[in-house]
């Protein structure tokens, strides 16, 4: 009633204004509540179309697609524009890939594990009703998550391109440190042919063995300086875009990830950093330029992930005869997404039978002390992943494996622990989130949030709160070494304004 005499009250055109708002309001709230209930039906149906074992590998993955669906169109209901600029959605995106492209791969096996499955497998039977109550796991930290990030978020959004622009000393800073980092990397390239995104999947040991030539000083350095180079290439894009108007940045801006993303495909070797800028590109615009649609979104995100997906198959197919086989079966092979669940998976089996017995503590905690260097801790620092090789006894083998979420939940408290990690992480992002709101306009504010956003897909593939060792390693360094060089350049540029001036007085 309040509300009605409100409005009353307001002036004929404002009236009108409040009319149309609350009309859209209720027309996307409906839309909303139909395409989550046109995926819900069609998940129903897809399921009574499928016999015994495929319905049990695809049930989980169908609910965790309906409840990404339900965060997505809440999130649009309230903000009026899809959530892309969003550290919730990215990790709602991810915990989506993970949880579905596994299921995806066991479902298209038919019953038996194909050739070029994990090797670790091979030591299970192939059983669809442990692996579809295993894939639920999933769900509930799917489900979870998003539940609490849409209670927690509220209805807090970035509903303008707003962006102010940072000083111009510090618009230099950042581009002479990304000048001088590319410079670097190059150096380090020619001197001590070193360069880590160069990683040949078709000769591994050569790549493990890239860089040995260089003195331990050297190998920090440059570790740090190659890993601040990409917090600063996420800093260029943000400064491109702001600068949208301007034709020279759309055209810089274009042709430099064009060239990273040529260079990756004729290196065919790691894949991730130019996702990552192509994605920060992405979601970038529609904070600073353009709000983009849903099919926008849909459309260039399938892409992109089919992409890289495909480069990996390609990249086999140079890595000899063996591997040429691998890329035909892109989904039933061994990838990031299915190694992710069988760690896990054989995890769980391996307790079970009484393989693994003694778990360090370090394992449970170590969310807590990773960021924390090893000279300052009281006791020995234990990488999950390094315990679970050395508990597998491939330690010395040259594999390596990611102990993802799923994981951490396997060695802990199971179900409850991935209902916990869900409602902490969502808690922590909406938190973060809403921070962000309150700093949208600013130029660290806004690299942070993206930086975290980006990086969120770490929260499923390594553990929850990985995140804050980026942040303390590679983000906070670049900001105190560009203020520091922000103050150098701002004195130049006095002293340079002040000599003409000096020398009339004289």
């Amino acid at each position: 009633m309040s509300d009605v005499l409100a409005a009353a009250s307001l002036p004929p055109r404002r009236r009108i204004f409040v009319r149309s708002v609350r009309d859209a309001a209720r027309r996307r709230r409906r839309q909303a509540i139909a395409f989550c209930l046109f995926v819900a039906i069609a998940s129903v149906a897809a399921l009574l179309l499928l016999k015994g074992d495929d319905r049990l590998l695809a049930a989980p993955m169908l609910a965790i697609v309906v409840t990404s669906s339900v965060y997505m169109m809440v999130m649009w209901a309230r903000d009026g524009s899809p959530p892309v600029f969003e550290a919730g959605t990215l990790c709602m995106l991810a915990i989506t890939v993970y949880g579905t492209l596994p299921m995806v791969g066991f479902l298209m096996m038919r019953g038996e594990w194909d050739q070029f499955v994990d090797g670790r497998m091979h030591a299970y039977s192939f059983n669809a009703a442990e692996l579809g109550m295993f894939g639920w796991r999933y769900v509930v930290y799917a489900v979870s998550f998003a539940v609490s990030y849409l209670v927690m978020r509220g209805r807090k959004a970035v509903k303008t391109t707003v962006f102010a622009l940072p000083s111009p000393a510090t618009q230099a800073a950042v581009a002479v440190m990304f000048i001088a980092l590319y410079i670097f990397k190059i150096a380090l390239r020619i001197v001590y042919d070193y360069d880590p995104e160069d990683y040949s999947y078709a000769d591994p040991m050569s790549a493990a063995h890239s860089g040995r030539d260089m003195p331990y000083l050297m190998q920090q350095i440059s570790h740090n300086s190659l890993s601040a180079l990409f917090v600063v290439q996420l800093g260029v894009i943000v400064l491109l875009l702001s600068h949208w108007r301007k034709r020279w940045c759309r055209y810089a801006l274009v042709m430099w990830l064009g060239s990273e993303v040529v260079i990756s495909a004729i290196r065919l070797g790691s894949r991730g950093k130019v996702v990552l800028l192509l994605i920060s590109a992405g979601v970038l615009y529609h904070r600073l330029v353009k709000r983009v649609s849903f099919r926008t979104l849909v459309v260039s995100g399938s892409l992109l992930l089919a992409a890289f997906m495909v480069a990996g198959a390609i990249r086999n197919t140079r890595s000899g005869d063996m591997r040429k086989e691998q890329a035909q079966h892109i989904l039933t092979a061994a990838n990031e997404f299915q190694g992710l669940f069988t760690t896990a998976y054989d995890i769980k089996k391996r307790r079970e039978s009484g393989d693994i017995t003694s778990i360090p503590w370090q394992v449970y905690v170590s969310d807590f002390y990773f960021p924390i260097p090893s000279q300052f801790l009281p006791f020995e620092k234990i990488d999950p992943s390094s315990w679970y090789i050395d508990a597998i006894g491939q330690t010395g083998a040259g594999v390596g494996y990611m102990f993802g979420v799923m994981s951490q939940a396997a060695v802990g408290l199971d179900w409850i622990e991935l209902v916990l990690r869900g409602v902490a992480l969502a808690m922590c992002l909406a938190l973060l989130h809403r921070w962000y709101v309150r700093h949208s306009s600013y130029f660290w504010p806004t690299l942070l949030y993206l930086f975290i956003s980006i990086w969120a897909y770490y929260t499923f593939r390594a553990s929850t709160f990985y995140f804050v060792y980026f942040v303390v390693y590679h983000f906070l360094p670049v900001v105190v070494a560009t203020k520091l060089l922000e103050q150098v350049l701002s004195r130049v540029g006095r002293k340079t304004a002040e000599g003409p001036s000096a020398v009339v007085r004289a």
